[in-house]
Protein backbone atom coordinates (compact mmCIF):
# COMPACT_ATOMS: atom_id res chain seq x y z
CA UNK A 1 0.00 0.00 0.00
CA UNK A 2 2.16 2.79 -1.33
CA UNK A 3 -0.20 5.56 -0.19
CA UNK A 4 0.00 4.39 3.43
CA UNK A 5 3.79 4.15 3.24
CA UNK A 6 3.91 7.72 1.93
CA UNK A 7 1.60 8.94 4.71
CA UNK A 8 3.62 7.26 7.45
CA UNK A 9 6.74 9.05 6.17
CA UNK A 10 5.12 12.50 6.50
CA UNK A 11 6.08 14.72 9.41
CA UNK A 12 2.64 15.58 10.81
CA UNK A 13 1.48 16.16 14.36
CA UNK A 14 -0.79 13.11 14.17
CA UNK A 15 -2.28 13.78 17.62
CA UNK A 16 -4.06 16.77 16.02
CA UNK A 17 -5.46 14.74 13.11
CA UNK A 18 -8.86 13.08 12.80
CA UNK A 19 -9.10 10.20 10.34
CA UNK A 20 -12.18 8.42 9.11
CA UNK A 21 -13.14 6.47 6.05
CA UNK A 22 -15.24 7.69 3.12
CA UNK A 23 -16.82 4.24 2.88
CA UNK A 24 -16.50 0.76 4.26
CA UNK A 25 -18.03 -2.65 4.03
CA UNK A 26 -20.56 -3.14 6.82
CA UNK A 27 -18.68 -6.02 8.43
CA UNK A 28 -16.94 -6.36 11.81
CA UNK A 29 -13.82 -4.17 12.15
CA UNK A 30 -11.58 -7.25 12.25
CA UNK A 31 -13.14 -8.84 9.13
CA UNK A 32 -10.67 -9.43 6.29
CA UNK A 33 -12.81 -7.26 3.94
CA UNK A 34 -12.99 -4.28 6.31
CA UNK A 35 -11.37 -1.04 5.16
CA UNK A 36 -11.05 -0.22 8.86
CA UNK A 37 -8.85 -3.31 9.31
CA UNK A 38 -6.79 -2.15 6.32
CA UNK A 39 -6.18 1.20 8.04
CA UNK A 40 -5.40 -0.43 11.38
CA UNK A 41 -2.92 -2.79 9.72
CA UNK A 42 -1.15 -0.36 7.38
CA UNK A 43 -1.57 3.17 8.73
CA UNK A 44 -2.77 3.54 12.31
CA UNK A 45 0.37 2.29 14.02
CA UNK A 46 3.42 3.84 15.66
CA UNK A 47 3.20 7.62 15.91
CA UNK A 48 0.05 7.68 13.74
CA UNK A 49 -1.79 5.59 16.33
CA UNK A 50 -2.15 8.85 18.31
CA UNK A 51 -4.57 10.18 15.69
CA UNK A 52 -8.28 10.47 16.44
CA UNK A 53 -9.75 7.63 14.36
CA UNK A 54 -13.55 7.60 14.02
CA UNK A 55 -15.12 4.47 12.59
CA UNK A 56 -17.56 5.24 9.77
CA UNK A 57 -19.31 1.89 10.14
CA UNK A 58 -19.67 1.98 13.92
CA UNK A 59 -19.87 5.73 14.65
CA UNK A 60 -21.46 7.43 11.62
CA UNK A 61 -23.04 10.11 13.82
CA UNK A 62 -19.58 11.11 15.06
CA UNK A 63 -18.28 11.23 11.48
CA UNK A 64 -21.13 13.57 10.52
CA UNK A 65 -20.00 15.88 13.35
CA UNK A 66 -16.42 16.25 12.02
CA UNK A 67 -15.83 19.91 11.16
CA UNK A 68 -15.98 20.70 7.48
CA UNK A 69 -14.59 21.25 5.06
CA UNK A 70 -12.57 18.08 5.48
CA UNK A 71 -8.91 18.89 4.84
CA UNK A 72 -8.19 15.90 2.62
CA UNK A 73 -10.39 13.29 1.00
CA UNK A 74 -8.67 10.28 -0.55
CA UNK A 75 -10.75 8.28 -3.01
CA UNK A 76 -10.22 5.21 -5.13
CA UNK A 77 -12.23 3.98 -8.08
CA UNK A 78 -13.50 0.55 -9.10
CA UNK A 79 -13.45 -0.97 -12.56
CA UNK A 80 -17.22 -0.41 -12.75
CA UNK A 81 -16.68 3.33 -12.25
CA UNK A 82 -17.80 3.41 -8.61
CA UNK A 83 -16.04 5.53 -6.01
CA UNK A 84 -16.64 5.43 -2.27
CA UNK A 85 -19.56 2.96 -2.17
CA UNK A 86 -21.53 4.88 -4.79
CA UNK A 87 -22.22 2.27 -7.45
CA UNK A 88 -23.65 2.40 -11.00
CA UNK A 89 -27.10 1.19 -9.92
CA UNK A 90 -27.33 4.22 -7.60
CA UNK A 91 -26.54 6.90 -10.21
CA UNK A 92 -30.14 8.19 -10.37
CA UNK A 93 -30.48 8.23 -6.56
CA UNK A 94 -30.68 11.91 -5.60
CA UNK A 95 -29.76 11.13 -1.96
CA UNK A 96 -26.53 9.49 -3.11
CA UNK A 97 -25.49 11.70 -6.05
CA UNK A 98 -27.47 14.92 -5.75
CA UNK A 99 -25.18 17.94 -5.45
CA UNK A 100 -27.93 19.70 -3.51
CA UNK A 101 -28.67 16.72 -1.27
CA UNK A 102 -28.10 16.96 2.46
CA UNK A 103 -24.57 15.74 3.25
CA UNK A 104 -25.11 12.40 4.92
CA UNK A 105 -23.93 8.86 5.40
CA UNK A 106 -25.85 6.15 3.59
CA UNK A 107 -26.15 2.44 4.16
CA UNK A 108 -26.56 0.31 1.06
CA UNK A 109 -27.62 -3.21 0.37
CA UNK A 110 -25.11 -5.81 -0.69
CA UNK A 111 -22.89 -4.30 -3.39
CA UNK A 112 -19.48 -4.58 -4.96
CA UNK A 113 -16.79 -7.17 -4.79
CA UNK A 114 -16.42 -8.52 -2.25
CA UNK A 115 -20.19 -8.40 -1.92
CA UNK A 116 -21.22 -6.88 1.41
CA UNK A 117 -23.64 -4.24 2.64
CA UNK A 118 -21.85 -0.88 2.57
CA UNK A 119 -21.74 2.39 4.48
CA UNK A 120 -20.68 5.49 2.56
CA UNK A 121 -20.63 9.25 2.49
CA UNK A 122 -22.90 10.69 -0.20
CA UNK A 123 -21.42 12.83 -2.96
CA UNK A 124 -22.57 16.06 -1.27
CA UNK A 125 -20.58 15.18 1.88
CA UNK A 126 -17.53 14.05 -0.08
CA UNK A 127 -17.47 17.38 -1.89
CA UNK A 128 -17.27 19.24 1.43
CA UNK A 129 -13.50 18.84 1.24
CA UNK A 130 -10.66 21.28 0.68
CA UNK A 131 -8.61 18.74 -1.27
CA UNK A 132 -9.83 15.60 -3.03
CA UNK A 133 -7.34 13.12 -4.42
CA UNK A 134 -8.54 10.34 -6.73
CA UNK A 135 -6.22 7.36 -7.06
CA UNK A 136 -6.52 5.61 -10.43
CA UNK A 137 -4.35 2.50 -10.33
CA UNK A 138 -3.80 0.09 -13.19
CA UNK A 139 -4.66 -0.13 -16.84
CA UNK A 140 -8.28 -1.28 -16.43
CA UNK A 141 -9.12 1.63 -14.13
CA UNK A 142 -7.34 4.08 -16.42
CA UNK A 143 -9.60 2.90 -19.26
CA UNK A 144 -12.71 3.41 -17.10
CA UNK A 145 -11.43 6.86 -16.12
CA UNK A 146 -10.97 7.76 -19.80
CA UNK A 147 -14.48 6.43 -20.59
CA UNK A 148 -15.95 8.58 -17.79
CA UNK A 149 -14.96 11.72 -19.69
CA UNK A 150 -17.94 11.10 -21.99
CA UNK A 151 -19.95 8.28 -20.37
CA UNK A 152 -22.20 9.96 -17.80
CA UNK A 153 -23.64 6.62 -16.65
CA UNK A 154 -20.48 5.94 -14.67
CA UNK A 155 -20.57 7.16 -11.06
CA UNK A 156 -17.05 8.57 -11.31
CA UNK A 157 -18.31 10.94 -14.03
CA UNK A 158 -20.51 12.69 -11.44
CA UNK A 159 -17.44 13.36 -9.32
CA UNK A 160 -15.32 14.53 -12.24
CA UNK A 161 -17.97 16.82 -13.77
CA UNK A 162 -19.01 18.69 -10.63
CA UNK A 163 -17.67 22.24 -10.18
CA UNK A 164 -17.73 22.46 -6.36
CA UNK A 165 -14.38 20.95 -5.39
CA UNK A 166 -11.25 20.48 -7.45
CA UNK A 167 -10.19 16.87 -7.90
CA UNK A 168 -6.52 15.97 -8.23
CA UNK A 169 -6.00 12.76 -10.17
CA UNK A 170 -3.11 10.49 -9.20
CA UNK A 171 -2.55 7.87 -11.89
CA UNK A 172 -0.31 4.90 -11.33
CA UNK A 173 0.11 2.23 -13.94
CA UNK A 174 2.02 -0.87 -12.83
CA UNK A 175 5.26 -1.16 -14.74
Amino acid sequence: MAIFKALTAMKIDWAKVTISLVDDRDVPADHKDSNELLLQTHLLKGEIASTNFISLARDPDKVVMIARPFDVMLLGMGTDGHFASLFPDMISDEAAFGLGAAPTILRTGIKGSPAHPRVTMDLAMILQSSHIYLLVNGGAKMEVFADAQHNHDLPIAALLQQKITNIEIIMDSPS
